[in-house]
């Protein structure tokens, strides 16, 4: 027997979401020595589970989570080579050898209803710290990036009257530095 569940637009208002069509997306191109000029990407997702502060009310409805993505540091690390690295493997990545790492934090505010007869509105404040990884071209070298955030999606509920579930899809991309301290855009 099937089952089917239908499901419909979330009644939660989302701010910190970007305009996919603001984003440009750097396309890779190698030069004449093989080596990506251009940026590179990735889209990781961010599942949380936050509790409420002991000082605040049993959640009714969540009304709008604001959230920001802030990125603490970027490092470029060394990493195993595979035998074709300018090749993809069956899941769609390459090792190169090289991965730029990006730590940061989201930075979230929700605003929620009170299960109380009265409905009273309150915030509160949450951080959730993540890492990911972008994989750079084999000849990248020990340079400085821009790492560009876009908050792609946001799904938040209630997942007991004292926490809130959430997962966070974020995009995120590098594009390297020129020695101006401009980003390079081909």
């Amino acid at each position: 027997m099937k089952v089917c569940q239908c499901f419909g637009q979330s009644a939660v208002e989302i701010i910190g979401l970007c305009d996919p069509d603001e984003v440009i997306i750097c396309v890779e191109r190698q030069d004449k020595d093989d080596c990506l000029e251009a940026g590179a990407w990735t889209q990781i997702s961010v599942p949380e589970l936050f509790r409420l502060p002991c000082d605040k009310p049993d959640i009714g409805t969540i009304d709008k989570v604001f959230i920001e993505v802030k990125s603490i540091s970027t490092r470029m690390v060394n990493t195993p080579i595979g035998p074709c690295p300018d090749r993809e493997n069956l899941e769609g990545t390459r090792l190169t050898g090289k991965k730029l790492v990006i730590e940061g934090v989201l930075k979230q505010k929700v605003v929620y209803t009170a299960a109380r007869p009265d409905q009273p509105v309150f915030t509160v404040h949450f951080e959730a710290p993540f890492s990911a990884f972008i994989v750079m071209p084999p000849k990248a070298e020990m340079k400085e990036f821009c790492v560009e955030s876009c908050i792609e999606d946001v799904f938040a509920i209630p997942f007991n009257p004292r926490e809130i579930f959430k997962n966070v899809t974020i995009f995120l991309q590098a594009k390297p530095l020129c020695t101006d301290g401009r980003v390079y855009i081909e």
